[in-house]
């Protein structure tokens, strides 16, 4: 069956400010923070909303059989909406995602609906968390989690 062309318009893919911001712990948790934004003067305090529902959607204890209690956590100030991505490694070699969301002008973050998901952006934060992870937590010299908590991304998204 044929399908007509659709004139897309979409918006040129331009590198964003990407931050590193260290490890956070709480509750026997310890996640790398990253900030991303479409705005380079933007208050990213503005999503600290976001990030508490994050924290708060973190499976307890942090440390189970297979998992090691870390992951990373992406602040992201987007073009039309404010986002914060959460993974965290479990099962071994899983890597579960929560994405929570506040379109502009909603007054608050909500999780993420079915079509909203990462964007191209954080997928650069995430193939480098995985590639960190497996060259240090499933490294063939052994565990070495704390090598993981010291290898952030750095550059432009």
């Amino acid at each position: 069956m044929y399908a007509p062309r659709m004139n897309l318009s979409f918006h040129p893919y331009r590198p964003r400010a990407l931050d590193a911001h260290g490890v956070e712990s709480r509750d026997g948790w310890r996640i790398k923070r990253y900030a991303i934004r479409f705005d380079p003067g933007s208050d990213l305090n503005r999503l600290a909303p976001g990030i508490e529902m994050a924290w708060a959607a973190l499976p307890r204890p942090a440390a189970a059989p297979g998992r090691a209690g870390v992951g990373f956590l992406i602040a992201h100030q987007g073009r039309g909406a404010d986002y914060v991505v959460l993974g965290w490694w479990d099962r071994e070699n899983e890597l579960p995602l929560r994405v929570f969301v506040r379109p502009a002008g909603e007054p608050a973050f909500r999780p993420a609906h079915a079509s909203e998901s990462v964007c191209v952006w954080d997928l650069q934060v995430i193939g480098f968390e995985r590639d960190a992870y497996t060259a240090t937590v499933l490294s063939e010299r052994g565990s070495d989690v704390e090598g993981y908590l010291r290898r952030f991304r750095t550059g432009p998204a």
